[in-house]
């Protein structure tokens, strides 16, 4: 089979391996549809594979070929990408997510990007006929998304800005919109980013360009702030921006994941102690424990209330990984996901 696998940075192959073993546990899928997140990116050019050689990818979709259960061959399926010891505290106490021992698809164990990979079958999560291998491959962030948005507490009538716009930054766009918050305001880094979030129906959507951002929301909410705010951004200016813009006892959740060290100004210590803001973090997304947060997130694709398929902007085969890779690093056109598709068949209902 054909796998892009990863021996340093910046040594990324496309080669022909074996296709790999399964043991009883798990099952065989023909990758269909395997998104690039910045993880892969920063492997890819900075920091190289945790283990060498290492097939990248951690967020994909495709069609079971081989099982000991013959009634799975042929059904669509994405991957949960975590792996769980089921013995450490946290995955006794019911934070799975939090494991000692966890492991993930992409950086300890193979990856999506390639032509097959194996999948334990606890990890497997069937798709409906509705949902295409493309968007299935957006069920992680999709309900990364969810978790995040569920912490804001927020619903009908409530203000709620959203920093970074992302595939995870719209897809909570489309929950707030599913539970009809009033107000979303979504924050772009860029013009053409707040563009194609206007396109998919967000019109409160502006750039940290051209834009004011406090005093857009306090415009839009009469002086009082926002409900609540997102930092979806990893930067401390728009950390910064969303104490400011919350309102008093307002929430404000931690998403982003900083590139570099954010530095607590004395202003930003001041909001939080006078305006007595509840900061919280949100924090990847859960399978089976409940709230079953990817089970949600796929029944939401069904019905089209997430339409995580319209976030795919750009799509390669596995012979173009360098160019995918490059507009990725290089930012030189504006994207929301990029993905690998294999085959025809990535742009087709799973089920």
């Amino acid at each position: 089979m054909k796998a892009l696998r990863l021996y340093g940075a910046q040594d990324l192959r496309l080669e022909e391996v074996e296709k790999p073993e399964r043991t009883k546990d798990e099952v065989l899928l023909e990758v269909k549809a395997s998104g690039i997140s910045r993880s892969d990116v920063k492997s890819v050019y900075e920091t190289g594979a945790e283990v060498s050689p290492m097939i990248l990818g951690h967020e994909f979709a495709g069609r079971i070929v081989e099982a000991d259960d013959m009634a799975l061959i042929g059904r669509g399926a994405a991957a949960y990408p975590m792996l769980f010891c089921g013995r450490c505290m946290s995955c006794l106490d019911g934070r799975p997510r939090d494991c000692s021992e966890m492991q993930l698809y992409g950086t300890e164990r193979a990856g999506g990007m390639a032509e097959f990979v194996t999948v334990k079958k606890q990890n497997l999560i069937f798709l409906p006929p509705e949902v295409s291998f493309k968007a299935a491959a957006l069920t992680g962030p999709t309900a990364v998304a969810l978790h995040a948005f569920r912490k804001t507490g927020v619903g009908p009538g409530s203000t709620l800005v959203v920093f970074g716009l992302g595939s995870i930054g719209l897809a909570l766009a489309s929950w707030a919109r599913e539970a009809d918050v009033r107000n979303i305001v979504l924050v772009a880094r860029t013009k053409d980013k707040a563009s194609f979030a206007r396109s998919l129906g967000f019109l409160q959507s502006v750039d940290i360009e051209s834009t004011d951002v406090y005093n857009y929301v306090m415009r839009l909410s009469g002086g009082r702030g926002a409900d609540a705010c997102i930092e979806g951004m990893g930067q401390g200016g728009a950390l910064e921006t969303a104490l400011l813009a919350v309102k008093r006892g307002g929430r404000v959740i931690l998403m982003g994941r900083p590139e570099k060290s954010i530095e607590m100004t004395g202003l930003m210590y001041d909001l939080l102690l006078q305006k007595e803001i509840e900061l919280h973090g949100a924090w990847k997304s859960s399978l089976n424990t409940r709230p079953a947060e990817w089970l949600d997130a796929m029944n939401a694709m069904r019905s089209r209330s997430v339409d995580a398929e319209a976030l795919v902007t750009q799509t390669f085969s596995f012979e173009e990984h360098e160019k995918a890779f490059r507009l990725l690093h290089d930012r030189s056109e504006m994207y929301c996901k990029v993905m690998f598709v294999n085959g025809e068949e990535g742009n087709e209902p799973g089920a």
